[in-house]
């Protein structure tokens, strides 16, 4: 079983390293074999050092991360109050001292909740990274590793940076010099493979997400207004404080959490299903909407105020079909189709601000809804693993559903029976019906989210926020509002949001990026970026 001695750890704010860097220079020219700060040793503050399996090692960054989700890193500014060390031999390992706080050590105890499935009691010295110069592991650095849970943890919890090593003389003298004490900031939060001394050595993820819950948005006044407003309906003792039970935020999909372009997605796949029973079903093709998909004439899909062709489509497709038969079909689209313009599955082309947005919102107590024009069945195939959204918080477009109980059990059977199309004033409808409370936030991109926008604000009694996504970065994405080729305009609802205060996100001003990472790839950088 392979092993890795990992390192959870702050990095700490350019002052903090610049005292760091002065400190261990002075160590230097006494000990010219110490480490000096450089790419195989970063400045850090430990909050965790533990073995886990290699295999596990994604899952372990996964962990943290959804950690630092529900946390406020503003809260770990904390001090810098002398110099301590750990003697071996006739050297002294030195370190500043960072006073501990309440929160430092809440952070530490949730991380370690956090890893302890993929915790490893016991590692040697093949866990951590090679030394430079080849050498062994030293034992106390491993040992160091074997005992940090208990006895580093905890009210034993004492954080500090490690800044050097020197001789017994020098280190007994630079402890009795005067020591200014100074504010320690940290600024992200990042997994290493710790390195003999306990350097943090090679930087296995980046988690520094934990430091901005939006970190995709520019810093721009949207991305402070939908902070702001998050802050003052969660503060206890706020006159806007919201308590959990009102905290609903609803979002349209097509064009709001993922593209609409070149049509919505699930359109996509109502097309590559019709390519597919119209062999088995030749009688589909009489159907003129089938022709006009057939022949690639969305214009003649989307005519008619609810796009009445496609959702012809969407019926003809679907119907027929058990729910278990068209959740593996929407399963297995999902797992073999590719975005025509990005060549990448569907399901990784949602945005990663909003994503960003949703966590923000979920780790403040929000409920977050779907309430969308699309198929309620088929969102209810991914938004949970997609969006972290379960499937009975969407609300969506339906049609009847008939139950038989057959030799082999009950099943669900989709039909054409009054289809009811979730769009424009049926949204707030849907959300009466089936949420059954004014929403808080209400995030939509086009003239058919107005209503459900005017719902959620207009003379609500309770503090309530609306948001549009506008689409204007025609690189990275697409640029439309009045003239799209899709679903997806938007007049009326941007001419309305200055007189009812709605936000409206510039997509390519303030969004740093598009996109998440491609999956699979480790690299925490996102892609779809803003140069």
């Amino acid at each position: 079983m392979s092993l890795i001695a990992i390192n959870v750890l702050l990095d700490p704010d350019a002052a903090t390293v610049e005292r760091a860097q002065a400190v261990n220079a002075r160590l230097r020219e006494d000990y010219p074999d110490g480490f000096a700060f450089d790419a195989n040793h970063a400045p850090h503050i430990t909050i965790l050092q533990r073995f886990v399996r290699t295999v596990d090692l994604e899952e372990v960054a996964n962990a943290v991360a959804e950690v630092l989700r529900t946390e406020q890193s503003m809260k770990w500014e904390t001090n810098a109050t002398g110099y301590y060390d750990l003697a071996y031999k006739n050297l002294g390992l030195v370190g500043i001292v960072i006073e501990p706080t309440q929160d430092l050590r809440r952070l530490q105890q949730r991380i370690i909740d956090a890893i302890a499935p993929f915790a490893v009691e016991k590692g040697t010295g093949e866990a951590f990274a090679p030394r430079p110069d080849g050498g062994a592991i030293s034992q106390p650095t491993v040992d160091y590793v074997n005992s940090f849970v208990g006895p580093r943890t905890g009210m034993n919890y004492h954080p500090h940076l490690t800044v050097g090593i020197g001789t017994r003389g020098f280190v007994d003298a630079l402890k009795a010099e005067p020591f200014e004490a100074f504010t320690v900031r940290p600024v992200s939060v990042s997994l290493y493979q710790v390195g003999d001394y306990g350097v943090a050595q090679r930087k296995l993820h980046d988690l520094h997400r934990c430091a901005d819950p939006l970190p995709s948005w520019n810093d721009s006044p949207a991305k402070q207004g939908i902070l702001a407003f998050i802050a003052k309906v969660t503060e206890e003792g706020s006159p806007d404080f919201l308590p959990l039970e009102e905290r609903i935020a609803v979002y349209d999909n097509d064009g709001t959490l993922w593209p609409e372009n070149p049509m919505p997605f699930q359109a996509a796949f109502a097309i590559d299903e019709l390519n597919r029973r119209i062999l088995m079903e030749p009688e589909l093709a009489s159907d003129p909407m089938v022709q006009a998909a057939l022949a690639g004439d969305y214009a003649k899909l989307l005519e008619g105020e609810h796009f009445d062709g496609l959702m012809r489509i969407l019926a003809l497709t679907h119907a027929g079909m058990t729910t278990d038969e068209f959740r593996d079909a929407v399963e297995a689209w999902f797992t073999s189709a590719k975005h025509p313009r990005y060549g990448r599955p569907y399901d990784e082309l949602t945005y990663q601000p909003m994503q960003e947005l949703l966590r923000h919102l979920r780790a403040n107590g929000f409920k977050n809804f779907i309430v969308s024009g699309g198929g309620a069945d088929f969102m209810r195939v991914w938004v949970e693993r997609v969006y972290g959204i379960p499937p009975e918080q969407v609300v969506g477009s339906t049609a009847r559903t008939a139950f038989e109980l057959r030799d082999n059990g009950p099943i669900l059977t989709k039909t054409l029976d009054y289809f009811v199309v979730n769009d424009k004033e049926g949204k707030p409808v849907g959300i009466h019906q089936f949420i059954g409370r004014r929403p808080a936030i209400c995030c939509g991109n086009s003239d058919g989210d107005q209503a459900m926008l005017q719902y959620t604000t207009i003379n609500n009694p309770r503090p309530s926020f609306g948001l549009i996504v506008h689409h204007t970065d025609n690189e990275r994405e697409y640029a439309y509002d009045a003239s799209t080729k899709s679903t997806g305009k938007l007049v009326e609802a941007l001419k309305e949001a200055p007189k009812r205060g709605w936000l409206v996100v510039d997509m390519k001003q303030d969004w740093k990026t598009i996109f998440g990472p491609i999956r699979g790839n480790s690299c925490k950088c996102d892609v779809g970026s803003a140069s």
